[in-house]
């Protein structure tokens, strides 16, 4: 079976936000979103915070000295269900005294828009699933419109008329993919997630899919892999199946599609090996995209070593 989809508990960023709004119907919510910054902020424009009535926040404003007046912002929106704009500035010496004390000499300003399941927002953010991004319009008020390859969504203010219009993308979680599996595996996952990314598979041997129950997509079937490759889905690919043969036809088919950023595992002796094998144009191809051994060196060894390796490399690559 194709696609199978696996149900990750360790999520981040964006990816975290995503899952806590996937629900349907949605029990009662607000959507705080981060509209502009000045100075130093720990989230920037297009950050996402929800907050629900239970009180289970996912997502950070802060390093936890501005959640408080967030969450009790939010509390009013809900109740009232008006959105609210809410600016917090600690660049002057009051606050170290008698505000948040945080320090950090920034403002952040954000929007606070209630949220169910018959919000248009909701629908535009649910079709990060299937695109990859949407652009949003969004006024003090609470008016907005979103777009994306999926669709456009309007809907009206939620507030008294107020100045303040501001223009965000949000770009989909980043997608990679796995051509092969091993030991790594399970680790490389819990990493990916928690860094906000989703992570498909191909892997078509029985003995490795329990430790891949937490893919986003399992493909079971090799013959894909050219397809999964040219579709622009993914932002990187790693070949790790301990398997040379395997690799060898990954790295092949790899050489052959557009994707920016190729990871292959193992020692720098099976690498120019596997090179060796390509025909001259597919290494020309591949080689400026090719991150041979894939991983920073960090330090330590063993398969939660090596995962974290590789998801440092990933997240400090160009364009990252």
């Amino acid at each position: 079976m194709n696609g199978t989809t696996g149900a990750a508990q360790d999520n981040g960023g964006l990816r975290a936000v995503l899952q806590a709004l996937r629900p349907s119907p949605l029990p009662p919510c607000v959507l705080a979103v981060v509209v502009a910054t000045e100075g130093s902020t720990y989230r920037k424009a297009g950050a996402l915070i929800v907050l629900p009535a239970d009180g289970a926040r996912v997502g950070w404003l802060s390093g936890g000295c501005l959640e408080a007046e967030l969450e009790t912002t939010a509390a009013e929106a809900l109740r009232d269900s008006r959105a609210r704009h809410l600016r917090l500035d600690t660049r002057g010496d009051d606050d170290l005294l008698f505000g948040s004390a945080s320090g950090c000499r920034g403002v952040v300003e954000l929007l606070l828009l209630p949220l169910d399941e018959t919000a248009p927002l909701l629908a535009a953010l649910r079709s990060l699933d299937t695109s990859a991004g949407v652009e949003l319009e969004l006024c003090a008020d609470g008016a907005g419109r979103a777009t994306s390859a999926a669709g456009e969504w309007q809907w009206p203010a939620g507030a008294a008329p107020a100045p303040g219009r501001w223009s965000l993308r949000l770009r989909a979680p980043e997608r990679l993919l796995l051509l092969g599996a091993g030991p790594e595996s399970a680790p490389l996952l819990r990493l990916a997630h928690l860094l906000g990314w989703s992570v498909d598979v191909v892997e078509s041997r029985a003995r490795w899919h329990a430790a891949l129950a937490g893919a986003d997509a399992l493909h079971r079937d090799v013959a894909g892999v050219p397809a999964l490759l040219a579709s622009g889905r993914y932002a990187a690919a790693v070949v790790m199946s301990h398997h040379y043969s395997r690799d060898l036809a990954a790295l092949q088919h790899a050489a052959a599609a557009g994707i920016g950023w190729i990871g292959l595992l193992g020692p720098v002796a099976r690498r120019d090996a596997l090179l060796a094998e390509l025909d001259a144009d597919l290494r020309a191809r591949l080689l400026p995209r090719l991150q041979a051994p894939v991983g920073l060196r960090l330090g330590g060894e063993g398969p939660e070593a090596i995962a974290l390796s590789i998801m440092a490399a990933l997240q400090s690559r160009d364009g990252a």
